[in-house]
């Protein structure tokens, strides 16, 4: 599609999710540092009550018995405000793509291997109920980066009723980017410029005349801020990224 066999993305999908994913391709792979860390926003649907050992529904779902008084509406948001927002600590699923001892956990838990997963931080930015009829609970989330939706679903659900799944889940925003203005993979038939993508970072436009300078790597002064990294434009295209050092712009990427 785009004739190279670099490529890559700023944070993968579970295998039953949708939504938003970016792409990178060729030397904007280069690029994929500064996305990696953003904050992502999720519409997860979590069935309350239900547990497997994905906790999703791509694998075998039993019932968690329950005889107690279903929770309310106004009950899980108390719960959420008490317990899954601000930062919090997080025990990531069996099943997930974190590494022990170079290994994936997901095909170590395929294997029977019991694998001892620690609490890992996280931070939840906004966790707002859309919809609720019991089972089924849907929530909107606002996270930081490294944020187990599945886990959120199993945490909760074990709060309220003894366990849950997250039944739906999907992305809907990366930072500013928002899946409305994503396109279907088939449809992605041209690259877009990076300084659409990382919204989050300064951008600096050079004249014409350093332009070599930056494509060969030599840094040139330049006034700034010490150790502000930002996309390098020229007439308005980007060609890089470039940091401040010692008053001079330091070419960091050259695209």
């Amino acid at each position: 599609m785009f004739n190279t066999r670099k490529i890559g993305h700023t944070g993968t999908l579970d295998p039953f999710a949708t939504g938003l994913l970016i792409v990178a391709v060729g030397k904007c792979t280069r690029l994929i540092p500064f996305l990696e860390k953003a904050k992502k926003t999720y519409t997860a649907t979590i069935t309350l009550g239900k547990t497997s050992p994905t906790l999703d529904p791509e694998s075998e779902i039993t019932d968690i018995a329950f005889d107690g008084e279903l929770p309310t509406k106004e009950n899980i948001e108390k719960i959420i405000k008490k317990h899954f927002l601000g930062k919090i600590e997080q025990i990531p699923p069996q099943f997930s793509a974190l590494k022990i001892n170079g290994k994936k956990c997901c095909d170590l838990a395929r294997k029977g291997e019991k694998v001892e997963m620690k609490p890992r931080p996280a931070e939840v930015f906004r966790a707002e109920i859309t919809d609720y009829a019991y089972p089924e609970l849907t929530v909107e989330l606002e996270v930081a980066a490294g944020f187990y939706v599945r886990a959120f679903a199993r945490d909760l659900g074990e709060k309220l009723v003894g366990g849950g799944i997250c039944s739906e889940l999907r992305r809907t925003a990366i930072e500013s980017l928002s899946i409305e203005d994503a396109l279907p993979l088939e449809m992605c038939t041209e690259s877009i410029d990076p300084r659409f993508i990382l919204q989050n970072l300064p951008q600096t436009e050079i004249p014409m005349g350093r332009t070599q300078d930056f494509v060969a790597g030599r840094a040139f002064p330049w006034s700034g801020v010490e150790g502000e990294k930002s996309l390098v434009l020229v007439g308005g295209r980007t060609i890089g990224l470039g940091e401040i050092m010692k008053g001079n712009l330091q070419p960091r990427v050259v695209l």
